[in-house]
This record gives structure tokens, sequence and C-alpha cells, in this order.
């Protein structure tokens, strides 16, 4: 069955810091409150337990390497090949079974003094 999973680059100072970032809270009655990075791009519904990510120690400009090692990353290498990176990144955020642009919200990017995230792209992996 095919999926989209949608795709998000940046660069933050440590690992800590993208976790905190990422971290969905919850009120005493259960309710969850969106993390930064729910609220930085808008995020409407997606299966929170479908995000990878990653912090590397040295920032790359290659999508092959920035991939290698995600869930179908050899599906996932191959549609991103020919996208030209600006800049070395050291932060990379996947969420499986979501395509952000349908959501109809698309922000391009996010930054401020602690972090920046691009939003790449989508693609789309045929899970066996």
């Amino acid at each position: 069955m095919k999926n989209d999973v949608s795709l998000w680059l940046g660069n933050f100072s440590n690992f800590d810091e993208l976790e905190k970032y990422t971290e969905v809270k919850y009120e005493v009655e259960g309710d969850s409150i969106p993390s930064t990075f729910e609220r930085d791009f808008k995020l409407g519904y997606y299966d929170r337990d479908l995000i990878e990510k990653d912090w590397l120690t040295d920032s790359e400009d290659q999508i092959k390497e920035l991939l290698m090692d995600f869930s179908y990353d050899d599906q996932l290498i191959q549609q991103f090949m020919d996208v030209k990176l600006s800049s070395k990144y050291n932060t990379i955020l996947l969420i499986y079974n979501y395509n952000y642009v349908k959501d109809g919200r698309a922000i391009n990017s996010v930054s401020n003094n602690e972090y920046i995230l691009n939003f790449i792209g989508i693609a789309e992996y045929v899970d066996n």
C-alpha cells in the first residue's frame, strides 16, 4: 500500500533541543498540548507514533547521507535525490502516513536564534 511521508530538515544545537521541540505534553485531564513543532508548522492531525527524527553530530548537505538508516530510506532517497540542498543540515524529521502539503497549511521554514527547520517535501513509500 502506498503512503505519504513528509520531510523536514534543519539545524538544532543538540538532540535534547530537538526532543524538547517535538515533545507533546499532556494536561492532567489527558488532553494533549501540541509540541512547538506542531505549532510552528500548524500541523493537522497525524499519528504521533509515526514520526522519526535524528540529530547528527556532523552537518550534511547530501540527501542520501541525511536519510540513510531511516525507515524506507531506499525509497525516500530515490525520490528526494533531485532536491538540491542550499545548506548543511544536522536534523531530520519525517512523519509517515502524513501529507503536509495536502493538509493545506504549508509553512516552508521556521527559524529563530535556537533552531531552523525547513519543510523539504513529500515522498511516497510502499509499505510491504
